[in-house]
């Protein structure tokens, strides 16, 4: 039986999500969270293996902007001036991230604001992670390493979900479109 692209790609959802729940489970320093916003970022993209490389360069390219933000935020001299200075060198790095789109491989910006998002996202909810001390350690504490990792693993659960959806449609060449593709084709229905 052949089944819908969408329909296809929606159980093909199902059973990575579901996957990468209890694999990612077993590895506390990866985050499951960020590795969903890595495969949005791969579908968005294309679902391509060019979006693949320009999506991953642009998430990791994000999570190393904010984490210089941090570093730069957690070595301030005063605590009174701690949401200024953020908000200033955040500014900054944002006009990098936009002026830094006009090269080829960081084209993707949605994908490096999801990298600096998702990094300050870390940050602020992982206890003691915004210290000069996680942040300069050669760990998965360090968020410049946890959350480019964990991004770069929802890219391969994007490409395996791509993969796995077009063996279930059993279409060949509709298979290889994304998610949203999938889904507009359909006019919004199943």
């Amino acid at each position: 039986m052949k089944l819908s692209s969408l329909k296809a790609s929606a159980l093909a959802a199902a059973f990575i999500a579901a996957a990468s729940v209890l694999a990612l489970a077993q590895f506390p320093a990866l985050f499951v969270w960020a590795a969903f916003i890595g495969w949005a970022s791969y579908d968005h993209s294309g679902a391509t293996g060019q979006a693949a490389l320009r999506s991953s360069v642009a998430l990791s390219f994000g999570a190393i902007m904010a984490w210089l933000v941090a570093i730069i935020v957690a070595t301030r001299g005063s605590p009174a001036s701690a949401t200024l200075l953020t908000a200033i060198v955040a500014g900054i790095a944002s006009f990098v991230i936009v002026a830094a789109s006009r090269l080829r491989s960081l084209r993707i910006v949605p994908a490096a604001f999801y990298g600096f998002a998702s990094t300050f996202a870390y940050l602020s909810l992982a206890p003691g992670a915004f210290t000069i001390e996680a942040l300069i350690s050669p760990s998965l504490r360090n968020a410049v390493f946890s959350v480019p990792l964990s991004l770069l693993v929802g890219t391969f659960l994007g490409i395996a979900h791509t993969s796995l959806a077009r063996i279930l449609a059993c279409q060949g060449g509709e298979g290889r479109r994304s998610l949203s593709e999938a889904h507009a084709s359909k006019g919004g229905e199943a």
